[in-house]
């Protein structure tokens, strides 16, 4: 009997059904998590490794008094820090921008970034084909994706060949990069061209006097080994602020860079470290949940185990030899769960890669690291989960079993604790769920202030030839489904343009959101007037209050303010005249505060960089009709890289936000999913343990509804403690949490919900079983004991 019999084991996972299917299938659910979760978790945090220069590069941003810091700057800013600091060897800065390129006899709209020659010498992004060195040395060298060089060509070496853009401007491909996956480059890059092609002036050192955008590039500088630049830092940073005025530089290492928290923007991609760590610790929650059924199980079997062990006792098995019994026992059944959770995480990559924003890469599986790490995993899981009922039956004394006082001992020692910290665990993470599922419905859908429905916004670019935009927007105005289409600069869900200046004598900078339209776009997007001068003609512009306070103007003014005339004008016509006070709105979304409004409406917008289209009935039919007429007119796909749909793109501001409350929920449910599970099989065996009880109780004239109460009491119970203590852990990280928003639900009720549904969840499963135990026929339990 000193032998470990597998035989013997399996044969009792055969007669335990319930308790097999539920261990294996928490365990395996869990262990699925888990994987996917490392997998994302090992991707995330090894981003940057590849760049041996990592140590030596450095990310310039700025920041204003009132935001968050970004990881971006202006060109510029490499050249004054070049010509002032010996120590740094090199800079490359890039920006992003959309190319039309000539495919046959249509046009493919590609993201092309837009860089300094140093970019494959300072980055160690793998080039497929072509000389790093020289790659982009000529101007009119283009590096494809290995996408896109498939996507034109047909084939991955693409060197040598010839492309044309929409505006007859030839490049020769130089060089293929492996697409931009996981790495701090923009997924949607397809190009790289010399940062001469740059389109907006004002991302271009010669303009940076007249006008600027200071966020629109991402500015890095390499230092020379052993310099000490970081020593510098404060000097840096004032001699940045004193040349960028109005900006608090910052600096970051290449390799903290990902995850330090920073906006990014134009072709720069950051990670969320707070998602990984959202996603580390519900991964270890959720494999916890299917720990504790195990135990729990397990311990609850321990009476009917306890003769078997009793049995190995009597004839020589010591109580190490019965404990190690147990631990491999605890093995075997994770070793069959890893075996199909490997199977589930290949069937689940797609949908978590979608869910993440990202494609897990399932090679690293056969990793060594992966697989040594995967083997810690599942030991430690093994012994964590077999410890308790390891302890529990290598102690079984063989006359505790024939006198039937061992199981009376261990029934509901342990089940009390692990049932209540289930509990805790489901209700905190359904309130979690709960909350920020509802608040980012509540931001979404809140009013801000003009129309979002139905309403399809198309983006065209500075290429766009103007007689075919003409010829789209009157083919549009065709459509049955189309009632108004209105071409402008700029949207009130985009923002348009939005300059920032510091007029003399103010002590703050004000702050605008300038959009050019036709009249209709009033219409489109239900813009009402506060104050109509209804005046008739060309050109004119509509304020809101806080752009007439920043120009020192009034809502019934006549003449324009000195303030007006010396900057709204160097961006509208001169012709242009002021024609009231519409309402305030939230441009972008409820979290933006209001700026100041200067809104144009002409009758003829040369090269329109929107088309806002009002549409009736289904909007999706709608605007698949749309996308076939654009096809026809331009040659091309429509830009889908912003959604087309007004409301979608609102939805899109608090991605990384839905994002997670999606991961939260989903954890959340398999929780529930794992803890009913397991209190299904943990109410019938305890019950079971309780058949006796039950049976004198009925004989001494106890109805069935006093015994199902009595049972179902007690279960209840546990959840009510459960919920008194998860509703502090609630409260104290929802409360951090939701106070970033200023638009913000009221949060409380939702932990309410949240216990009364795990009661509710509770109940349903011991109910069932305690029915059952209250009907059975005493005379039966009585004559098995």
């Amino acid at each position: 009997m000193n032998n470990f019999n597998l035989r013997s084991y399996f044969t009792f996972l055969s007669r335990n059904k319930i308790y097999t299917a539920v261990n294996v299938f928490g365990l395996a659910v869990s262990l699925t998590f888990v994987i996917i979760i490392g997998l994302y978790t090992w991707q995330e945090t090894s981003i940057n490794r590849q760049h041996s220069k990592a140590k030596r590069i450095y990310n310039i941003g700025l920041m204003s008094d009132d935001s968050i810091g970004t990881a971006n700057c202006h060109h510029i800013v490499q050249r004054y820090l070049r010509d002032r600091y010996p120590e740094i060897e090199k800079t490359c800065g890039f920006t992003t921008e959309n190319m039309k390129l000539k495919d046959r006899d249509n046009f493919v709209n590609v993201n092309v970034m837009e860089t300094d020659s140093t970019f494959f010498d300072m980055f160690d992004f793998p080039l497929l084909y072509g000389n790093r060195a020289t790659c982009l040395m000529q101007k009119d060298n283009i590096v494809l994706t290995e996408s896109l060089a498939l996507r034109m060509f047909g084939t991955a070496n693409a060197v040598g060949r010839d492309i044309t853009t929409a505006d007859n401007t030839h490049f020769r491909v130089s060089g293929v990069v492996a697409d931009f996956d996981n790495t701090i480059i923009d997924k949607d890059i397809d190009a790289i061209v010399d940062f001469s092609f740059c389109k907006n002036l004002a991302n271009k050192d010669e303009y940076f006097y007249q006008f600027a955008n200071y966020l629109m590039c991402s500015v890095f500088i390499q230092v020379h080994e052993n310099s000490d630049f970081m020593a510098k830092r404060n000097e840096v940073k004032k001699y940045l602020h004193e040349t960028v005025k109005d900006w608090q530089p910052t600096i970051t290492r290449l390799d903290k860079l990902y995850f330090s928290g920073l906006n990014a923007y134009s072709g720069l991609h950051l990670g969320n470290l707070m998602l990984v760590k959202i996603l580390f610790a519900v991964g270890l929650v959720t494999l916890l949940f299917s720990i504790i059924n195990y135990i729990n199980l397990t311990v609850a079997q321990s009476g009917y185990r306890a003769r078997e062990m009793a049995t190995r006792r009597l004839f020589g098995c010591s109580k190490s030899r019965v404990a190690v019994n147990l631990f491999i026992e605890s093995l075997v059944m994770c070793a069959i769960s890893l075996l199909i959770a490997v199977m589930l995480v290949h069937i689940a990559a797609p949908y978590a890669g979608r869910l993440l924003d990202t494609k897990l890469n399932l090679s690293l599986l056969i990793h060594p690291y992966c697989i040594g790490l995967t083997a810690v995993v599942v030991i430690a899981v093994s012994i964590i989960a077999g410890i308790l009922p390891a302890t529990i039956l290598s102690r079984v004394k063989p006359i505790e079993v024939v006198r039937g006082t061992f199981r009376t001992q261990t029934k509901m020692i342990f089940s009390r604790i692990f049932i209540t910290v289930q509990n805790i665990i489901t209700i905190t993470m359904l309130a979690c769920a709960f909350i920020m599922v509802c608040q980012m419905l509540h931001l979404t859908k809140a009013p801000l202030g003009f129309n979002t429905k139905n309403i399809i916004a198309l983006k065209l670019n500075y290429t766009t030839d103007n007689d075919l935009t003409n010829e789209f927007i009157n083919r549009l105005r065709t459509l049955p489904p189309v009632k108004a289409v209105a071409p402008s600069n700029g949207t009130p869900a985009d923002g348009g343009n939005d300059p920032s200046v510091q007029f003399e004598g103010d002590k703050d900078i004000s702050r605008f959101n300038f959009i050019t339209g036709t009249p209709e776009i009033m219409k489109i997007y239900g813009i009402n007037m506060k104050n109509d001068f209804n005046l008739k003609g060309d050109s004119i512009i509509y304020m809101n209050d806080q752009a007439l306070q920043y120009l020192h103007m009034k809502p019934n003014s006549t003449h324009m303010s000195e303030r007006f005339d010396s900057f709204v004008l160097t961006y509208f016509a001169k012709s242009a005249r002021y024609g009231g006070v519409i309402n305030d709105f939230h441009v972008r979304d409820i979290c933006n505060n209001t700026k100041g409004i200067i809104l144009l409406t002409c009758r003829n917008i040369k090269q329109p960089l929107n088309i806002s289209i009002l549409v009736e009935s289904d909007p999706v039919e709608a605007y698949a009709r749309i996308k076939e007429m654009y096809k026809e007119v331009f040659h091309e796909e429509v830009d889908e890289s912003t959604p087309p749909f007004v409301d979608k793109q609102i939805e899109k501001r608090f991605e990384q936000e839905i994002r997670t409350s999606k991961i939260v929920s989903l954890f959340a449910f398999i929780a529930i999913i794992i803890s009913l599970l397991g209190l299904v099989a943990m109410s019938t065996y305890f019950i079971q343990q309780r058949a006796r009880e039950i049976a004198v109780r009925k004989v001494f004239g106890s109805t069935g509804n006093q015994i199902r109460v009595r049972l179902i009491r007690t279960f209840m119970l546990y959840v009510g403690i459960a919920f008194i203590i998860a509703v502090p852990i609630v409260v104290y990280f929802m409360s951090e949490w939701i106070e970033q928003y200023s638009y913000r639900i009221v949060w409380w009720p939702w932990i309410v919900a949240a216990g009364v549904i795990v009661m509710l969840i509770s109940l349903a499963a011991v109910a069932v079983q305690s029915w059952m135990a209250s009907n059975e026929n005493p005379v039966k339990n009585i004559r098995q004991e």
